[in-house]
């Protein structure tokens, strides 16, 4: 009776570890998720960035090419 006590609390001991190494590889995977999104939003920021240039541009040439066609248009 008493060797079967003491392998189950080997194996307990032994899934004990296999939990906390689990727990231990969980919290650096957390880690590297939040280190990805916080690459991920400074990316998102600089895209909006360009995307606010890109649009800025193209109603600067939609203005241009009104006023030259006004321009003919009044001649």
């Amino acid at each position: 009776m008493e060797e079967r006590v003491a392998r189950v609390e080997a194996h307990n001991e032994a899934l004990i570890a296999s939990v906390d190494d689990l727990r231990a590889d969980l919290r650096a995977f957390r880690g590297e998720v939040h280190e990805l999104r916080t690459e991920m939003n400074r990316r998102f920021d600089m895209m909006d960035q360009k995307f606010v240039w890109l649009v800025g541009t193209q109603i600067a040439t939609l203005l241009a090419v009104v006023g030259v066609l006004a321009g003919a248009l009044y001649r």
